[in-house]
């Protein structure tokens, strides 16, 4: 059965990471996604080898003093570079805790002027060719950060974007395209690709796509999955249901004992708890297609 990991940012609200931590593992959880929705101290990331389980990383973790937008395809050289060393305070921290991948979100085509109700703002590109010229950039920046990378014996995921319909033409990594072109010029096992479904369904949706069709052309670079579900219109985080096209995901042959992590919201800690018991039970007795 595949490891089912919980992420900081499934409970509302913002507590010290420690608080959450400690809420989690005395409830029986061992694995645990570390990102958003939790304030962190350097005595708190020195504190987690003590909670003696298992973590990953995820994008904006550990956020900095100052805070930014991580984009590594960037047409600002300063953000670009912020990016790379967050990632790589990052990467040091998978190395000390022992998590085998970082995960970051795809790279921007420009970058974003405010938040929205869902996502970030972004302008249009001022041309066609920004599309090219950022995905260029992100494959020369990652390329550059997997050295350091591979030094430390960690992977790098990357994960899919979400794109409704104020971001179209925006943002790299939405269809599968931008992942096979990725690992056609970086061809390392050391690069993987982190599976949103939440994204995936909103971006099919806008775009008019088939989700399952994006799920089998990437299939054979998925080293991870973030879990969550929506409406198609935008990214909710809504909880898995019985009947959700999540769960056919999950069972595909192809994912079997990669890491799950739940990324839904929860508003009180017990509905996240029954929510992850459900999901371990049904895809213990539901075995593979």
């Amino acid at each position: 059965m595949s490891p089912i990991y919980v992420s900081t940012a499934c409970l509302s609200g913002q507590e010290p990471l420690q608080v959450r931590l400690s809420r989690f593992f005395a409830s029986g959880f061992q694995n645990v996604e570390l990102g958003a929705s939790v304030s962190v101290t350097p005595e708190s990331l020195d504190s987690l080898p003590s909670f003696g389980g298992n973590f990953l990383v995820h994008n904006y973790f550990p956020p900095p003093e100052d805070s930014f937008v991580l984009n590594l395809a960037s047409r600002d050289k300063t953000i670009r570079k912020r990016s790379g060393d967050l990632i790589r305070q990052a990467l040091t921290l998978c190395a000390e805790i022992g998590a085998p991948f970082y995960s970051l979100h795809g790279g921007f085509i420009t970058d974003p002027t405010g938040f929205g109700s869902h996502s970030f703002v972004f302008p249009l590109p001022e041309s066609a060719n920004e599309r090219n010229l950022a995905m260029t950039r992100f494959i020369t920046e990652i390329q550059i950060i997997l050295e350091y990378a591979r030094s430390l014996g960690v992977d790098i995921l990357v994960e899919n974007n979400v794109c409704d319909l104020s971001l179209v033409d925006r943002l790299l990594f939405v269809e599968a395209q931008d992942f096979l072109t990725l690992k056609r010029d970086l061809s390392t096992t050391h690069l993987g690709i982190l599976l949103d479904t939440g994204h995936l369904n909103v971006s099919a949706h806008t775009l008019g796509f088939d989700r399952m069709e994006f799920v089998a052309q990437i299939a054979p670079y998925v080293r991870a999955l973030h879990v969550h579900d929506n409406n198609g219109l935008a990214d909710e985080h809504r909880q898995i249901q019985p009947d959700s096209w999540v769960l056919d995901v999950l069972r595909c042959p192809e994912f079997a004992g990669l890491p799950i992590v739940l990324e839904s919201k929860f508003s009180v800690f017990p509905e996240l708890l029954k929510h992850v018991r459900w999901l371990e039970q049904e895809l213990n007795n539901k075995p593979l297609a």
